[in-house]
Formats: structure tokens, C-alpha cells, sequence
């Protein structure tokens, strides 16, 4: 799904108009109407806003898009642009190792439960002794 149609939902899901969004953001209505039609893309300061608005991950807006935008804080190197091209298989192994992880701390909590019931156990030895 390109950045445009992710923008166009996201407005449309809260029911806001792009005057409505633009006053928000401050943005210019001509501007989202551009970045939803796909005419421009907007820079990363524009993403977060819109990231922090609606409350969706940053990394949501490069999921499936190829994506350039200029960096104003460049101080070298790619003439300012940063290219994200983060491709689908490269997401889901981060996926997989997130759900890996999630599963090595589940473990570790059943070491550390049962640890804590032999130190418990040990303890009750030991005090009626």
C-alpha cells in the first residue's frame, strides 16, 4: 500500500476533512490533498506528526513503500536523500526475532517462578532445622 492511500485512510478513519487535519497538523489543506493523491510525499518531520496524530508506529508508513525523502539536517553523504527500501522478508525475520524474544522471557519467568519456590523450600528446611 503506497504512503498516499495510507494517509487517505487514516484521515478518513478519524471522519476528518482535510481542512479538519491540515488546521491539526499545521499543514496546508493543498498539501495532504498533494501527499494523498500522491503527487508528494512528505518529509520524515511530516510522518511523525502524522505517526504521533493517529497513534500508529513510525515504521508503518514504510512497510511496503519504497520510500526517499529529503533530509534537512543532512551533513554529508547522498546529496540529503535517505532511501528506506525495507523489504518485506527483512520485516518479518525483525518479526520473528520479536516473537523469539517474546519466548525467551516467558522461559526465564518460569526459571526465575521456580527459583524463587526452591529458594522458599530451602529456607523452610533450614528454619526448622
Amino acid at each position: 500500500m503506497s504512503i498516499a492511500i495510507k494517509l487517505l485512510e487514516l484521515r478518513k478513519s478519524k471522519g476528518l476533512s482535510q481542512e479538519d487535519l491540515a488546521t491539526d497538523l499545521n499543514i496546508s489543506q493543498s498539501t495532504i490533498s498533494n501527499y494523498e493523491k500522491g503527487f508528494s510525499k512528505p518529509d520524515i518531520e511530516t510522518l511523525k506528526k502524522y505517526a504521533s496524530y493517529f497513534q500508529v508506529p513510525l515504521s508503518d508508513f514504510f512497510a511496503e513503500d519504497n520510500y526517499t525523502f529529503y533530509n534537512h539536517d543532512n551533513k554529508g553523504g547522498n546529496n540529503g536523500f535517505i532511501i528506506n527500501q525495507l523489504s518485506e522478508q527483512l520485516l518479518e525475520q525483525f518479526e520473528k526475532r520479536i516473537v523469539d524474544k517474546d519466548y525467551v522471557i516467558t522461559l526465564q519467568k518460569e526459571t526465575i517462578a521456580t527459583l524463587k519456590e526452591t529458594i522458599l523450600a530451602l529456607q523452610e528446611i533450614v528454619s526448622k532445622k
